[in-house]
């Protein structure tokens, strides 16, 4: 699995969160399996199918949020899942979350 970390997702208006997921819906080369919100960090990871090019998906999303500038999107290397959290890796940077 591939996924994507939208930091400050949840911080965005009902209205621009529905248009983000239509633009999902409409885009034939991201294929999402899943999604989870990190209340925490105000953000949403998407899960993607294994045959999805991950960094086209990121230059898509990056694309679709470069008027919303607090949104930072980020290709994660690597899921740990601990009893209590996660532990999302990316950009040579670890990050611990909470389920």
């Amino acid at each position: 699995m591939k996924f994507i970390y939208l930091k400050n997702y949840l911080d965005l208006p009902r209205e621009e969160k529905l248009n983000f997921f239509k633009f999902l819906g409409n885009a034939d080369n991201l294929n999402i399996l899943n999604q989870r919100v990190i209340f925490g960090e105000n953000a949403l990871l998407l899960d993607f199918k294994d045959d999805t090019n991950i960094e086209e998906a990121k230059r898509n999303i990056e694309h679709f949020f470069k008027k919303t500038p607090e949104i930072s999107v980020h290709v994660v290397d690597q899921i740990i899942e601990d009893k209590d959290s996660l532990i999302l890796e990316f950009n040579n940077k670890k990050l611990r979350v909470k389920h």
